[in-house]
């Protein structure tokens, strides 16, 4: 029987001493982020493995579940699989060897043919570490989104903006209109390190974007940065007259906040990705998204990078190799499993798989984001979850956090970030 473990439990079975998961010819245990309707959806999937295969499943559900495996492993007890949505993370795992690679060896987890006939191989290399592949890119999406209440623009006669000073105008537009122009989930750093990132690949382009979070030839006090860190401002600030509750405010919502706010139109936008759409209907079940809400693209800044999309994902990752592992890893990155996650009614994901054809995919939103996926200039992953997690998670967290406390103290900002960064890429 499929169940939700509470994190209580689970302390209480690694105090113990007891290996809950890697029984051979037990349950086949995954931890993800993954609540709500999102957790509906997956669950949905789980359940058509056990009646295809008669495996059993256990999905613990944590939203700090990149924090909680931590412990797990330290305990000596980590889950079979997981949903990882920081690659920087899993090349860290796999270096230190706690991750199995998948398609290596006389008899592979997962073989690489499989693999080849489902995605791209630009997808592919996305679970690359140092030439092998540890992770399966799934569930892909845009963050590149801004929301909106569809009667608010109707109202106003307000239309998306196509360009960074358009977006301006229309933020000086609804403050006009005594509307505060946006909610933040600034609780949750991530919410701010995805804003951030995509207006710095539209100020500097993907290659310069990886060279930031990924490689570090770019340092945090780059001019690029600073550049990009100006439109940020000019976004924001004042943050009184801008932010709904001003910074303090913005700092005290989390990222589900937010989006409820913009909702019941305290707030004239919010952004961040376009799974928020699922926690949008699941919180407010009178309005449809794609009809009574809806997203924008977020507009191009500099005209030669045109329209990118920041995107994330989750990476799956095996910990325990075992029979009924290898039957789940295989059924989760293929076509079938795919198609039964993108189709449901609630908590549906887009598919990575070219395999999975596009009528496959349930819900308005869930099709006008495909489409902007498909339609980008490029595709550069999060780039938060690329970095290494004393920059992305923690660095960039606190930095932003501060920054929208103090939008002035650009210097001061990416001087913390670029101190933590200079030591954390040679480690």
């Amino acid at each position: 029987m499929r169940k939700l473990i509470s994190l209580a439990i689970l302390l209480l079975l690694m105090t113990m001493g007891i290996t809950a998961f890697a029984q051979d010819g037990g349950a086949v245990s995954v931890i993800a982020n993954w609540g709500g309707v999102e957790q509906v959806g997956f669950e949905a999937v789980l359940a058509a493995f056990t009646e295809k295969t008669g495996i059993e499943t256990e999905y613990i559900g944590d939203r700090n579940a990149e924090v909680t495996v931590q412990t797990m492993i330290a305990a000596g007890n980590p889950p079979d699989i997981q949903s990882m949505p920081r690659p920087g993370v899993v090349a860290e795992f796999a270096r230190d060897g706690v991750i199995q690679a998948l398609t290596s060896g006389d008899d592979p987890i997962v073989p690489l043919e499989t693999l080849q006939a489902n995605y791209s191989q630009g997808i592919i290399d996305q679970g690359m570490v140092d030439g092998e592949i540890y992770g399966i890119l799934h569930a892909p999406n845009s963050k590149s989104t801004v929301w909106y209440r569809s009667d608010t623009f109707a109202d106003l006669d307000l239309e998306a903006p196509a360009t960074w000073g358009e977006l301006l105008e229309l933020v000086d537009i609804l403050g006009e209109e005594d509307i505060t122009p946006w909610s933040m989930g600034g609780l949750d750093g991530w919410a701010l390190t995805d804003l951030f990132e995509n207006i710095y690949v539209r100020v500097a382009g993907p290659e310069n974007y990886i060279k930031l979070f990924v490689t570090h030839e770019i340092e945090w006090t780059d001019d690029t940065v600073v550049e990009a860190m100006g439109h940020f401002r000019d976004l924001i600030s004042p943050t009184d007259e801008k932010l709904l509750g001003g910074a303090e405010g913005a700092l005290a919502t989390d990222f589900l906040g937010g989006m409820d706010q913009m909702l019941r139109g305290e707030s004239g936008l919010y952004t961040l990705g376009g799974f928020m759409g699922n926690f949008g209907e699941q919180n407010f079940p009178d309005m449809a998204c794609g009809e009574d809400f809806s997203f924008f693209p977020f507009p191009p800044i500099n005209e030669e990078w045109g329209n990118p999309v920041v995107g994330g994902g989750g990476m799956w990752i095996v910990f325990n190799d075992r029979p009924e592992v290898r039957e789940l890893i295989r059924y989760l990155q293929s076509p079938e499993a795919l198609t039964v996650w993108a189709s449901q009614p609630e908590g549906a994901r887009l598919p990575a798989s070219h395999q999975v054809s596009e009528e496959a995919v349930s819900g308005a939103c869930s099709k006008l984001e495909a489409a902007q996926i498909a339609n980008a200039n490029a595709f550069v992953f999060d780039g938060s979850d690329l970095a290494p997690g004393a920059v992305g998670g923690d660095a960039l967290f606190t930095g932003l956090q501060n920054f929208v406390a103090n939008p002035d103290d650009i210097d001061g900002v990416l001087e913390f970030v670029e101190g933590v960064a200079d030591t954390a890429y040679d480690m």
